[in-house]
């Protein structure tokens, strides 16, 4: 299996949440301009700054969340995602 068929997988997943997807779809860069923007906004944000793009961007800024500082790149690759 190619890598893109394997994360094409988890995207299609009914188990995969949201937030796994934005970051999966983050991470292998499979985003356009405003998301990559969107991105780079979340990644530099401060607290407040964060609170506020989540109420636009809820899946992105918990999936974030998850990533930075949370299990999820872990349970990620647990699942067979090389991320």
């Amino acid at each position: 299996m190619t890598d893109r068929e394997t994360i094409d997988r988890f995207l299609a997943a009914p188990d995969t949440t949201p937030e796994e997807r934005a970051v999966i779809l983050w991470q292998y860069q499979l985003i356009g301009d405003f998301k990559q923007a969107l991105w780079k906004a979340i990644t530099r944000a401060d607290g407040d700054n964060l609170l506020r793009l989540e109420i636009g961007f809820p899946d992105e800024v918990r999936g974030f969340r998850g990533w930075a500082h949370g299990d999820m790149a872990t349970r990620l690759r647990d699942r067979g995602l090389d991320i």
